[in-house]
């Protein structure tokens, strides 16, 4: 199954790249889309069997996009994804064609099993509308038994979840919180209603907050997420990740922020352990650097957000270019445009836990055309998952075939 990822942060496209490579099957990500203008072009140029898009982009949102793609393509199935769910959200992707909705706070339980269900579903491809227009909101309707349902299921899962869960109005003034919060912070819940998050972070830390969420507010940033450090009732800082994000009326106007507040009191013991072994590692680098350059043959190793970790001397004099000029640099920035894009589907598939082993003709930047051999190990962390691979390669220009 070819997929093609559309989504206006880079982040979140490489974390669904990362999770369809690691735990799905037959899968192949056959390119990337930043807005729905994009998705709609590159569908009909790549002819993916599947497009995993956005709801809330630039330029063309993914509601448009799913309607333009299923009325010219319909045989492309389309999961939409979104920061927000509601009834109105999910009746919307119905309406455009989608084969599923699925919230972005649970991608990562929700996403292959959605993917497993569409591969077995041999799925009758939908018979999109020649209306290319979204159709009016629903009219608004009195309480009923469903919606105070639905209302209690997300109680439910704002009470029940591991993390601090918080709403914040755009004055600071904290609007609801889960127990989880209250216990990490020492306070009871009235007490936090009486707060703003303004008097919990931790002076040093508080310009940057306010900045963050001003930027937020605006529609500047989507999103953020900082460390930071708030200040428990007994007046302990407690190192916590903060990610926020907006909840906006139908007219785009900043209803209440959405907290999610994990303690990172665990990180923070693990920084003083890899403090004591950075320098364990930093020896081991050095001796690593000395055996691959006794390798006469470029040599490399690169990470799994497509960067180069290490690089011999040789395949820096191959390159033509300093080792420091590569070390740290997007595969993409050093090899050019033409290269990385020949190359790409064999870095998916070393990602993806293959050995890849190929002969090719590749147009570098800077030193033209080359007939190469090359084998792709991948590498595996202390999970024992894909982190990267290593790179060995043979340079054929103007040698004869044996």
């Amino acid at each position: 199954m070819r997929v093609l990822i559309v989504d206006d942060h880079y982040s979140v496209r490489r974390g669904v790249r990362a999770l369809l490579l690691l735990g799905a099957e037959d899968v192949e990500i056959c390119g990337e889309a930043q807005d729905g203008r994009e998705a709609v072009t590159k569908a009909g140029e790549l002819n993916p069997d599947l497009i995993i898009m956005d709801v809330r982009m630039p330029v063309l949102d993914g509601f448009h996009a799913t309607r333009a793609i299923r009325h010219r393509f319909p045989g492309i199935q389309i999961i939409l994804l979104s920061l927000h769910d509601s009834p109105e959200a999910r009746e919307e992707s119905v309406r455009a064609g989608a084969f599923e909705f699925v919230e972005k706070s649970a991608i990562w339980t929700k996403l292959l099993p959605t993917l497993r269900r569409l591969q077995a579903s041999g799925v009758v491809p939908h018979e999109p509308s020649s209306d290319t227009t979204l159709p009016a909101p629903p009219p608004k309707i009195a309480p009923t038994m469903a919606f105070r349902d639905a209302e209690q299921r997300f109680l439910s899962t704002f009470e029940q979840t591991a993390v601090g869960m918080a709403h914040f109005a755009e004055n600071g003034r904290w609007l609801r919180v889960n127990q989880k919060l209250c216990d990490m912070l020492g306070f009871s819940s009235g007490q936090l209603q009486r707060l703003r998050f303004q008097d919990l972070v931790n002076p040093a830390d508080l310009e940057i907050a306010l900045a963050q969420a001003t930027k937020v507010a605006s529609g500047e940033f989507e999103h953020y997420a900082m460390n930071t450090r708030y200040i428990r009732q007994d007046g302990e800082n407690v190192p916590i990740r903060l990610n926020v994000d907006a909840v906006r009326d139908p007219k785009g106007n900043l209803r209440y922020y959405n907290c999610v507040i994990q303690d990172a009191t665990d990180n923070v013991l693990l920084a003083s352990e890899l403090t004591k072994t950075q320098h364990a590692l930093h020896l081991a680098t050095q001796q690593l650097d000395l055996l691959s350059d006794q390798i006469k043959a470029p040599l490399t190793r690169c990470s799994r957000d497509l960067r180069y970790q290490w690089v011999n001397q040789y395949y820096a004099d191959w390159l033509s270019r300093p080792r420091d000029k590569i070390v740290g640099r997007p595969i993409l920035e050093v090899v050019g445009k033409e290269a990385f894009q020949k190359l790409q589907p064999r870095f998916d598939r070393v990602l993806g836990g293959s050995e890849v082993n190929f002969s090719d003709i590749i147009v570098y930047d800077g030193i033209g055309q080359r007939s190469i051999s090359a084998a792709y190990r991948p590498t595996l962390d202390s999970a024992h998952a894909v982190d990267g691979w290593i790179a060995f390669v043979q340079d054929l220009t103007g040698k004869s075939e044996p």
